[in-house]
């Protein structure tokens, strides 16, 4: 292992691993958000106790953005940004919950207790080892960007250049067709054929381990090189005299941190990424953490895509690929788009499409999808439309289900034709794929459902319903954040069941009866008799919550009924409840501090963000209607769709 390490216990509960909750509270209380925020922003006071400067997580000329130490918070009213300091240091350094609440800890004077000696513990490299580390990533991103540059150089000045260099600068300019600003925003490059091409970068001292007279340590720990004991096929051998060097003054060569030279066969390396298209993947704070390759020789045996294996600065569970570059867009269009490879991003990026990341090649994970919920709460997840594609949406959707929440926007697309979304945005264009998601994009509730139809062939026969009641109850037990709805989920499922006939695509199946079926733990609060199907669920929320919690409703009453629409006879049947009030307290009411009342508090108290985002949605019925009937073009219902937000 490298030198210099830090101990780093595994992340549980609030991302802290083994520090008490109480410990963290501490920290936060200690530390001052201007001092925190003012490392970064340049802070000047804007009345009474607010603080304004520019926003460092977008573009902008004029200050939006805002902290309040009062409140020990800041927001940006530009692109959306919000949080405490802990949140603030997390984007800007790129670090982990647990090593953010360290720095702090030790900046604010608190004492982390001593962790329990009987758990197993992970290394966590020093500070000045993954600056190192960083260092050597980006000139190895330098490298490679100078060898593509030099190829369409090249094919530039002699069109009919041939050799590797200038075959894969055919291949990025023609064949794939990127732009010269998006391999300049991704940092796209070119690794050469050769095995040894790094030893020959003057690479700095600071890249240097303790006690070492080259960079071959850090190369190796960051997965750049590769000691030739674990190489992946028979590279040309060296000359023993002749060790490959990293670095000045050029001698020995030292040693990969896993492997231990003999005085006799110092140990010598090859590179790990040999010609192929490099795409550098960043953290939230723009620190290159690690490589992908897409081979580039069509006869070669190696895989298609190579990563970098996980190192001390790179753990493939919890970086997106993309993200850095897209979290600006992703906060302006408060949305996401997740895609399965580098390419996809790059191209979509290239269209306009600039919200979109991948999940480095895997199925999203938990942290991937907790780090991907700090930008946005609307995800859509896009799915090649051939077979892999269908079973990596359903494995996606299962991965969400543990964190979903009410307040989350979670959706699933599938692309026509057996197309990936490289494919599809470079075909029919940015225009068809915007309208595409806004028609086609399916909530994960209706996705899972109609997953569960097709699997289990329909809901007709008593089979068919044994079967389909047996999986909805395994995914209701993944819906461990949000039991309130894991309800309406249970709802809909019954709903499917209680039609007896419904087909996947429907919004829902008629009939709720649970047809002598078990229901499971929780039981679905009743709803008020008066309020029917066809009233906005944002409405009937507030109905409910009413009926629930009316001491709360009384609170809120007047800035409630100032938000309504007159002439919308349900809203004008929420006001009648309200004006109720006065009179008679309702006989449903929940008993204060069960989960039906916080619920019913919750929605009450949060009526305005409720009533603004019913509002958007009205317009935007109102804009699919009319380009359904030919009213406005596809043209300019996207256009009023992006003003919308």
């Amino acid at each position: 292992m490298l030198s210099n390490e830090a101990p780093e216990r595994p992340q549980s509960g609030r991302g802290g691993g083994d520090i008490p909750g109480s410990v963290i509270d501490q920290i936060k209380q200690r530390v001052d958000i201007i001092e925190v925020v003012g490392r970064h922003v340049e802070l000047k006071r804007a009345g009474g106790a607010l603080f304004k400067g520019l926003c460092p997580f977008h573009t902008e000329r004029s200050p939006s953005f805002t902290v309040t130490p009062t409140r020990q918070s800041y927001h940006c009213f530009g692109c959306g940004a919000h949080g405490d300091a802990v949140q603030f240091l997390m984007e800007m350094e790129g670090m982990s919950f647990r090593e953010t609440i360290e720095d702090m800890a030790q900046s604010a004077g608190v004492v982390i207790p001593a962790p329990d000696p009987s758990a197993p513990v992970a290394r966590r490299p020093a500070p000045d080892v993954r600056k190192a580390m960083h260092l050597a990533m980006d000139i190895a991103a330098d490298r490679y960007s100078r060898e593509l540059a030099g190829g369409l150089e090249l094919i530039r000045a002699r069109p009919d250049a041939g050799g590797f260099q200038a075959d894969s600068a055919r291949y990025v300019h023609v064949k794939r067709g990127i732009h010269q600003t998006t391999i300049e925003r991704f940092r796209i490059g070119l690794a050469p054929e050769g095995w040894d091409t790094l030893k020959d970068v003057a690479w700095p001292s600071e890249t240097f381990t303790a006690g070492s007279q080259d960079a071959a340590a850090t190369l190796a720990a960051v997965d750049l090189i590769r000691p030739r004991e674990t190489r992946e096929s028979e590279p040309p051998a060296a000359p023993a005299s002749k060790p490959l060097s990293f670095g000045f003054p050029r001698g020995a060569a030292a040693a990969a941190p896993s492997v231990k030279p003999t005085p006799t066969a110092p140990t010598t390396y090859y590179d790990t990424f040999r010609a192929r298209l490099i795409f550098p993947v960043r953290d939230t704070a723009g620190k290159i953490v690690a490589f992908g390759g897409r081979r580039l020789s069509e006869e070669s045996s190696a895989a298609k895509y190579l990563n970098s294996a996980e190192t001390p600065i790179f753990h493939k569970s919890h970086v997106l690929y993309g993200l850095f570059e897209a979290r600006e867009a992703i906060r302006r269009t408060k949305r996401a788009h997740v895609v399965e490879g580098y390419m996809d991003v790059v191209m979509l990026a290239q269209y306009g499409v600039e919200n979109a990341v991948a999940s480095m090649g895997t199925a999203m994970t938990e942290s991937q999808l907790q780090t991907l919920l700090r930008f946005t709460e609307c995800v859509i997840f896009v799915f090649d439309g051939d077979a892999a594609g269908q079973k990596a949406a359903r494995k996606a959707a299962e991965t969400v289900l543990p964190l979903v929440r009410a307040n989350h926007d979670i959706r699933i697309l599938t692309l026509p034709d057996g197309l990936d979304p490289d494919e599809f945005v470079r075909i029919q264009g940015r225009e068809a794929f915007d309208a595409l998601v806004e028609s086609s994009a399916m909530s994960l509730s209706f996705f899972l459902r109609d997953q569960l139809l097709e699997e289990c062939g329909g809901a007709k026969t008593p089979e068919q319903r044994a079967r389909f009641q047996q999986r909805f109850q395994q995914i209701l037990k993944l819906m461990s954040a949000d039991q309130t709805l894991a309800k309406e989920y249970w709802k809909m499922f019954q709903q499917a069941l209680g039609g007896g006939t419904a087909q996947p695509g429907q919004q829902g199946a008629p009939g709720g009866a649970a047809n002598g079926f078990r229901r499971p733990a929780f039981t679905a609060p009743a709803r008020a008799p008066v309020i029917t199907a066809a009233e906005s669920s944002i409405v009937a929320k507030l109905r409910d919550a009413v009926r629930l919690a009316p001491e709360i409703a009384l609170q809120v009453r007047e800035s409630i009924i100032e938000l309504l629409d007159q002439d919308d006879p349900a809203e004008l049947r929420l006001q009648k409840d309200l004006d109720a009030l006065d009179q008679a307290m309702p006989a449903q009411r929940a008993a204060e501090g069960s989960p039906e009342w916080l619920f019913a508090r919750d929605a009450l108290l949060s009526h305005a963000d409720l009533f603004e985002g019913h509002r958007r949605e009205q317009v935007r019925a109102e804009l699919q209607a009319q380009r359904a009937s030919g009213e406005i073009s596809t043209a300019d219902y996207i256009r009023e769709l992006r003003e919308l937000g």
